[in-house]
């Protein structure tokens, strides 16, 4: 059961929200770029992790504001993984992609953490996250982008 400074957390932080959600939800690609809605989307982002830290519910939030509770929680998780520019086309061969993509099969077998790790390897050698979701039958590249954000973030701070 709620306590009534949590049930004020959530409010205030609901208020603040709210605007800027519809602004926020338009940002697409890289987080480096300048645009309204990147900006939106940052503040959004902060605002989560702000919330979180003074012992705010992600789970109450999200159906307060009538989004995902996974979508909150990345954004706490991932909001201090820095921003990596836009990339270029990838310029790995057919074979080199697909030696990549069976490198990823292969750790996928092994545990999640494997599989995050060589996500995050191949796709710092180059390899399009497009192409490997297409390979694994995963209807976008999304969920890629979020195994490698994870490599990175235990790779930022182990586990002792």
């Amino acid at each position: 059961m709620p306590t009534a400074a949590q049930d004020k957390l959530l409010e205030t932080y609901s208020k603040k929200i709210k605007p800027i959600l519809p602004l926020a939800k338009k940002a697409f690609g890289s987080r480096t770029h300048m645009t309204p809605e990147h900006k939106a989307s940052r503040e959004y982002t902060q605002l989560l992790v702000e919330y979180y830290k003074k012992g705010g519910s992600l789970v109450a939030l999200a159906e307060e504001l009538g989004v995902t509770y996974a979508g909150l929680r990345r954004r706490v998780i991932t909001a201090d993984i820095p921003a990596e520019p836009t990339r270029k086309r990838s310029a790995l061969t057919d074979a080199q992609t697909q030696k990549g993509i069976e490198r990823i099969k292969k750790a996928k077998e092994k545990s999640p953490d494997a599989y995050h790790d060589a996500l995050a390897a191949e796709y710092d050698k180059g390899i399009s996250l497009a192409r490997v979701a297409l390979a694994l039958n995963i209807s976008s590249s999304q969920p890629l982008y979020w195994g490698v954000h994870r490599a990175k973030l235990r790779e930022q701070s182990p586990l002792d």
